[in-house]
């Protein structure tokens, strides 16, 4: 798992959002995937989105990203992970329910495509929404391209509106595809729900499925959620 340019643009445009986060936390310790060239790009954009770094600013000797979170605004991000291999300060395994004491502690959950790789999905994204704190934001960038045996599934958008939006009263922020080919073109993507066949599409080339919400001060009902064209 990394931060390439795509992810990278993406929680530069999503730190406007953090609201003086104090604690994060991320699914797995994720690498930069940004050298040579790429970097170049990646800090000569940055400008656009309110940051001006350097590329020291963002590479570390260990190769992964706190470095580059930390300069962008976000706070300290701790890491889970279902093995120490990588130093994550949190062991645990997504496929169970996170323990209380890590309930509503979080003002900041990144996937950074993390869940697609657990086989009871919809227990880890539980497990997200169960560590933010009201009001905290959740942020997701997956893949979206049909790479078929990358992951257990492939996310569609079904998954930030149905679940994050209807099914538990999120604020969305940003709901969007990214082309790998194209990394500043962004498709927003709208409410499936009601549409014919939730707005399903057919992607030419690997994208990225990117999502932003708030999680809401007072939690609502919750039933599990289904798919947009079903309700």
């Amino acid at each position: 798992m990394g931060i390439s340019l795509i992810p990278g643009m993406f929680l530069a445009r999503s730190a406007k959002h953090l609201q003086d986060a104090k604690r994060g936390i991320i699914l797995g310790r994720q690498k930069l995937h940004l050298q040579g060239r790429k970097l170049e790009r990646f800090v000569a954009a940055l400008p656009a989105e309110g940051h001006t770094l350097t590329m020291a600013d963002v590479v570390q000797e260990d190769g992964f990203t706190e470095n580059l979170l930390t300069s962008l605004g976000y706070p300290v991000i701790e890491a889970m992970d279902f093995t120490d291999k990588e130093q994550a300060q949190h062991i645990h395994d997504l496929n169970y329910p996170v323990p209380e004491h890590l309930h509503e502690q979080f003002d900041v959950v990144l996937d950074g495509g993390t869940t697609e790789h657990i086989f009871y999905i919809g227990q880890a994204i539980d497990n997200c929404f169960h560590m933010l704190k009201p009001g905290g934001l959740m942020l997701g960038f997956i893949a979206g391209d049909g790479w078929f045996g990358h992951g257990f599934f492939q996310t569609g958008p079904d998954v930030p509106w149905r679940y994050w939006h209807h099914a538990r009263g999120c604020e969305m922020l940003e709901v969007s595809l990214v082309p790998r080919r194209s990394p500043r073109t962004i498709i927003p993507v709208p409410d499936p729900t009601g549409r014919h066949r939730g707005g399903e599409r057919f992607l030419e080339g690997p994208h990225m499925l990117l999502y932003a919400c708030r999680k809401p001060m007072e939690a609502r009902p919750y039933t599990p959620p289904i798919q947009g064209h079903y309700v």
